[in-house]
């Protein structure tokens, strides 16, 4: 995973979970960790972070994140324990009103509108694996979807898991399905230069050591040749004429074994997984029925 892609990911974690983070100096980051997440990341209230190894070498005291780091497994592993769909309603629960008051009449003509936001981790792999994190949203206006670098998060403050009991709220049901099948799709057009990078790189690969192969095969030919030759004036030669042409045709057998499995090895391999769902409600006025939905209009971020 490549180091800005790291970074990526963590502070996109740092941000849905409300870890406040700040940068303390030049590539070092100090965070307040909350108690829940002390005892996984095995630090205590406050936790300094850097991405750059040469800074970590330089104080004891700064935890390292980088490929195949602690505190990177640790995030990954969190994200994997997030609930798959959560529900979250827009405004913190109001007290309650009289019945005649106009504040609660115009609550009763109200309803939720309801959107939803993916959050989704997608890793291309050749030799390496490149893990990315971006979340996919529904346009309030006109219900095209929007495509982001990193985790989608809320400001509790302004979200509660409770819904105002006066304002009408109704399923979205298969509507959830099928903004999540257009939202897969966003995704995988939103990461193809990617894929096509690293397919280019992997076809690159694959002809480097597949030349170097097939120069240690011609040394093999070569000297199997040359003792064709020497058959014909040495009759004493161990080898006859016939077992040479079954090495030779061995070493072209084993050519095509060996270009079948660095193609293997250096195939893409595309991962799309989603870490968590979002619902978001939404109270406005009016009779409650979204605009018909169109994708013509999404906006594509591409991804680093």
């Amino acid at each position: 995973m490549e180091n800005k892609n790291i970074q990526n990911l963590i502070f996109s974690f740092f941000n849905m979970q409300g870890i406040k983070y700040k940068e303390t100096e030049e590539d070092v980051w100090t965070a307040e960790i909350p108690e829940k997440f002390q005892s996984a990341f095995n630090s205590g209230e406050t936790l300094r972070i850097t991405f750059n190894r040469e800074k970590a070498e330089l104080h004891r005291d700064i935890e390292l994140i980088c490929e195949g780091s602690f505190l990177l497994r640790k995030v990954i592993e969190k994200l994997g324990e997030m609930p798959k769909v959560s529900r979250l309603f827009a405004g913190k629960q109001q007290p309650e009103v009289p019945e005649n008051s106009s504040v609660k009449s115009l609550a009763t003509k109200m309803h939720y509108r309801t959107t939803v936001a993916f959050n989704f981790k997608v890793s291309i792999e050749v030799d390496q694996k490149d893990e990315m994190l971006f979340s996919v949203t529904e346009n309030l206006c006109d219900s095209s979807l929007i495509v982001k670098d990193g985790l989608f998060s809320v400001n509790p403050e302004e979200y509660s898991e409770t819904p105002d009991p006066r304002i009408k709220l109704e399923e979205p049901g298969p509507e959830i399905l099928r903004v999540y099948l257009q939202a897969c799709q966003k995704i995988e057009e939103a990461i193809q230069p990617n894929i096509d990078e690293h397919r280019k790189k992997g076809i690159e690969k694959c002809r480097e050591d597949m030349k170097v192969f097939d120069a240690y095969l011609n040394e093999q030919k070569l000297e199997l040749l040359q003792k064709k030759e020497n058959v014909s004036f040495h009759l004493y030669f161990f080898q006859k004429e016939e077992e040479i042409d079954k090495l030779i045709n061995n070493l072209e057998e084993e050519r095509k074994r060996k270009l079948t499995e660095l193609e293997e090895k250096y195939k893409v391999k595309v991962d799309i997984s989603l870490i968590n769902a979002v619902v978001l409600c939404i109270p406005e006025s009016g009779n409650g029925k979204k605009p018909k939905t169109s994708s013509a209009g999404a906006k594509i971020v591409k991804l680093n």
